[in-house]
């Protein structure tokens, strides 16, 4: 079953899914390397872990200092 009803000597490729394949691609890089630079960054923020390990030590700290 055919949909179209068209000659193949009439139908020829353009250049414009080529080019738009290549747009998305580099679009896609782009937003590879974006991700990866903000991923790095909040890979330095602390961990919840961290930050529950700080208040213990301060906590422990002002219970040790009677002086405040």
């Amino acid at each position: 079953m055919t949909w179209l009803q068209v000659d193949d000597s009439v139908v020829h490729a353009g250049w414009l899914p080529l080019v738009l394949v290549g747009v998305v691609g580099v679009v896609l890089v782009a937003i590879y390397f974006s991700m990866r630079h903000h991923l790095r960054i909040a890979n330095t923020f602390p961990t919840e872990a961290d930050v529950r390990a700080e208040r213990r030590a301060a906590a422990q700290k002002d219970a040790a200092d009677p002086e405040e």
